[in-house]
């Protein structure tokens, strides 16, 4: 989910491009996509060596129309998402709500054998968000906004005290802070989540690694099969 800048930097040591199933993009602002290209380079290079069988498939809301035509390449598959999209890849089934952002923006849920994952994209506080997020085993939500910051004027963002609102409201088992102010405090961020959130709260750092297990073994937690989030780091 996303493509922002240091991903392409991160990806080798975990997995090859020609391993991913697809990318999806919640919206097309830069710092979302900025390293989408080098993707797309890496791609070309699996297709032209035989590794890669196909073109990447790449998920994207269907505007703002110049930009969604410029991912346009001849090593992906560029596959335009609204509300109503219904995507199943690697088993998982993937669906969108739009969301309060400057530009067209889609939360995604993702659902894997009874575990779910939902991440809120670039957003202010929406009621659309607590339906999608409802009861989902993580929750990555954005709390872009901190007092003291020059980050963002708060247009279409939220701060971590709604984040944590909303993670209440859905009865989510876990929230994850995320696309957070490089200047801002995190650990006084946490503490505001914590106010209005009373289950655990997370600000990951880069590579960290959630599992979601759906089974259990006889000899305790055995990982048989999973939804696996590792988190690339900042947008």
């Amino acid at each position: 989910m996303d493509c922002g800048s240091g991903v392409m930097n991160k990806l080798p040591s975990e997995t090859r491009v020609e391993a991913l199933s697809g990318v999806i993009l919640s919206h097309l602002h830069y710092d979302h996509m900025a390293d989408l290209g080098v993707l797309q380079y890496a791609a070309a290079g699996a297709i032209r060596n035989g590794r890669m069988k196909e073109k990447l498939k790449l998920y994207a809301p269907d505007a703002p129309v110049d930009i969604l035509h410029s991912l346009f390449s001849e090593h992906t598959k560029v596959i335009p998402i609204d509300p109503s999209t219904k995507v199943r890849l690697a088993g998982a089934d993937i669906e969108f709500v739009h969301v309060e952002h400057t530009i067209t923006c889609y939360a995604i849920k993702i659902s894997y054998k009874g575990k779910v994952l939902v991440y809120s994209g670039d957003t202010s506080y929406c009621d659309a968000l607590i339906e999608l997020a409802r009861d989902a085993d993580i929750f990555l939500c954005e709390a872009t906004i901190c007092e003291g910051s020059v980050h963002t004027t708060g247009q279409g963002h939220m701060n971590a005290l709604q984040a944590g609102m909303i993670a209440g409201q859905a009865n989510v088992k876990q929230l994850v802070l995320v696309h957070l102010p490089g200047d801002g405090n995190l650990e006084f961020m946490r503490h505001e989540a914590s106010r209005t959130f009373h289950g655990p709260v997370d600000i990951p750092e880069p590579l960290r690694m959630y599992t979601m297990i759906h089974r259990i073994g006889r000899n305790g937690y055995s990982c048989i099969d999973c939804l696996l989030l590792i988190w690339m780091g900042p947008c």
